[in-house]
């Protein structure tokens, strides 16, 4: 069973950008941070400073004194067909797909899910021992809207307060897919009163106290989020 839920539901993804897929490269791009992590599904993620005639990817570090330009571009993860693909058969027979994994396994159309938005996340650390950092952490900052497409989602934006504060600051973003529904993506299931107070939960238990008709599936966007870029300030 354990082995199983693993195919109904997925866990978080780490994802890396590399020249090859060698041990060595998959490292290096590590250590430089240039990596993303999603929510579950394949979402493709880009992140980079792009004034100056120079880009700079998701994780690094450098330094500004004039206003910063950013892209950031993200392609939704490929729809899933039902059961498993004809190659599946050339490894393992039937009987054991369906023992492993109850006949599931990813099978990927050709169809993209849709990006519907980027969401940029920008926070700048205290600039004083015990300033307050309700106001230095702003999530979202910025929230820029997707137009449907199956070649996903890019968009350009600048931080036009970053000369006028003066201080460094720190970006990253996140990549929302569309809606789909997922296992337990609402595991306590409130029942709400006309104020919105959960006021009784009704879990997924997927044994006997659960009905049999209830497949446990609920409203998730799965998303990508970037590492950060760190700006240090270098004006005057």
């Amino acid at each position: 069973m354990e082995r199983q839920a693993s195919y109904w539901l997925t866990g978080g993804l780490a994802a890396v950008h590399t020249e090859g897929r060698s041990r060595s490269e998959i490292w290096d791009a590590m250590k430089r941070r240039e990596t993303y992590a999603t929510s579950g599904p394949r979402i493709l993620l880009w992140f980079d400073k792009t004034d100056g005639g120079v880009s700079v990817p998701m994780g690094a570090k450098t330094h500004a004194s004039s206003e910063p330009s950013f892209t950031a571009r993200a392609v939704g993860a490929f729809k899933q067909l039902p059961g498993c693909p004809d190659f599946t058969a050339n490894g393992l027979p039937a009987d054991r797909v369906q023992d492993l994994c109850a006949g599931e396994c990813y099978n990927p159309s050709n169809e993209r899910h849709l990006i519907t938005r980027m969401e940029v996340v920008r926070i700048q650390p205290q600039s004083y021992e015990g300033e307050p950092v309700g106001e230095l952490i702003e999530d979202p900052w910025r929230v820029i809207e997707c137009p449907p497409s199956q070649e996903g989602c890019s968009v350009t934006f600048t931080d036009p307060d970053y000369v006028s504060g003066a201080r460094d600051t720190t970006y990253y973003v996140r990549a929302i897919q569309e809606e789909t529904e997922a296992i337990n993506a609402d595991p306590l299931e409130c029942e709400r009163d006309e104020t919105g107070t959960c006021i009784r939960v009704n879990l997924c238990r997927a044994d006997w106290r659960t009905d049999r008709e209830d497949d446990c599936l609920d409203p998730v966007e799965e998303r990508a989020w970037s590492s950060p870029i760190y700006l240090t300030w270098a004006g005057e």
